[in-house]
């Protein structure tokens, strides 16, 4: 079995006259916490919609292997298959249903991989039944996983913003990753919510055995937790390695660290 679960080689990304990708190539690790980082714009984002499906790179390759071996190529599999193969995500802005419960939102992500379809909703027969219980089983475990099992039925929509974080860790785990990607799950949290969250999803790779890749502007929360990052910029890979090579980068000091570096020392 592969020790990579994503490779991606030499990817190219365009929408018209605009290169989004530049030429890009990175591996992730089975079982590691891999950090994409970068100044806005810099093509993170479009790098997590080419690895889950939603774009389709011009140029390149972009390969998933899962536990039992099997090598997955991305380009050319809609957004679905990719997640069924073991692709979860969660987004840069909350995506929960904000009228549903905590329960009902993770019970989602739970249902959707059970495969019963159409007709065995509606004909409720044994299988419908018993897949309905555990999935019922598995939303509580991971609520409780996350720290939410209190709040299952409060609306999602008056949960906290570091709550709604942990709800949409939890929908994503309900889908059985096998990688997870988190798109700024820091994003309009406080300090204590960052420290919470930091365990998490340090927990979400000891525990669960869920591989991580984030993308974080928090350069405290990525140095915490990334064993190894990459560095985008305009596209392009400029930079990658461990938090200690990174921090002195002097081409990653330019292009984002510099400015961070400086804010923190006012």
């Amino acid at each position: 079995m592969s020790e990579n679960i994503f490779e991606v080689r030499n990817v190219t990304l365009r929408f018209g006259g605009v290169v989004s990708l530049n030429d890009v190539s990175l591996e992730m690790r089975r079982g590691e916490i891999l950090a994409v980082i970068g100044p806005n714009g810099a093509g993170k984002t479009s790098l997590f919609n080419s690895l889950t499906g939603v774009y389709q790179p011009q140029e390149g390759s972009i390969t998933f292997t899962g536990r039992d071996g099997k090598a997955l190529s991305i380009i050319g599999q809609k957004a679905h298959r990719v997640a069924n193969a073991g692709v979860a995500r969660t987004f840069q802005a909350s995506r929960m249903f904000s009228a549903l419960t905590a329960f009902e939102n993770v019970k989602i992500g739970a249902e959707s991989h059970r495969g019963i379809g159409v007709l065995g909703a509606m004909v409720r027969g044994p299988r419908t039944r018993r897949g309905e219980k555990d999935s019922d089983a598995l939303t509580i475990e991971l609520l409780d996983f996350v720290g939410l099992r209190a709040k299952a039925n409060v609306i999602s929509a008056s949960l906290s913003y570091g709550d709604r974080r942990r709800l949409e860790i939890a929908r994503g785990l309900a889908t059985n990753p096998q990688v997870l990607l988190l798109d700024e799950p820091a994003a309009g949290t406080n300090p204590a919510e960052k420290i919470e969250l930091t365990e998490l999803i340090r927990k979400v790779r000891d525990v669960r055995g869920v591989s991580i890749l984030l993308i974080e502007h928090d350069m405290k929360l990525v140095m915490a937790l990334a064993e190894r990052l990459y560095v985008l910029n305009f596209g392009s890979v400029i930079a990658q390695g461990t938090p200690d090579e990174i921090r002195a980068n002097d081409a990653v000091i330019e292009a984002y660290l510099g400015s961070a570096a400086t804010a923190e020392e006012k």
